[in-house]
Formats: C-alpha cells, structure tokens, sequence
C-alpha cells in the first residue's frame, strides 16, 4: 500500500514539476506561454529552430511570457480549477 501511495505522489510530484524544468520556469502558466511561444516561433519558421526567424520570435515571446496571460485564460475558462493546476494541465495537453 505504502508503495502505491509513494508512486501516485511521485506521479503528481513530477506532473508540475516536469514542466517548469523543461521551460525554465518558477511560474507552472509562464511554463505554458513559453512552450506556446516556443511552439509557435517554431511553425513561423517553418520547423528550422537554427533560422533567425524562429531566434527572433522565441527571443521576443520568451520575453514577454510571464504568465499573466495564460492564468487569466485560465481563471475566466475554469473557474472552479486553480490556475496552477490548469495550466499544468495544459502545457501536458499540447505536448500530447
């Protein structure tokens, strides 16, 4: 029992924290803005994240993602589900 226990606590464990590792992030919804930022410079350049392109647009959107955005999208659009958890939530959706 202890076992499984201490495996679904390693799985929440690592569902918010995996993602604010991948992104550089403290924040899990700045965590969100900067993969859709980076995702989104990566289409404007056609997949070539070497182009100055995609450098540009990351460079500029990672600046500007603080997460502000995306938590407020989250609270107008989940009320009843906190920001941090939506935006987990989220960031996993788009990965998959």
């Amino acid at each position: 029992m202890r076992g499984i226990i201490a495996a679904l606590v390693l799985i929440v464990l690592l569902f918010f924290i995996v993602p604010l590792a991948i992104e550089g992030s403290t924040d899990e919804c700045q965590a969100l803005e900067r993969h859709a930022v980076t995702n989104t410079a990566s289409k404007m350049a056609g997949g070539n994240t070497n182009s100055t392109v995609f450098k540009a647009v990351n460079s500029v959107g990672q600046a500007a993602a603080t997460g502000t955005i995306a938590s407020t999208m989250m609270r107008e659009n989940h009320p009843d589900v906190s920001s941090p958890i939506s935006c987990t939530w989220y960031f996993w959706k788009s990965i998959f």
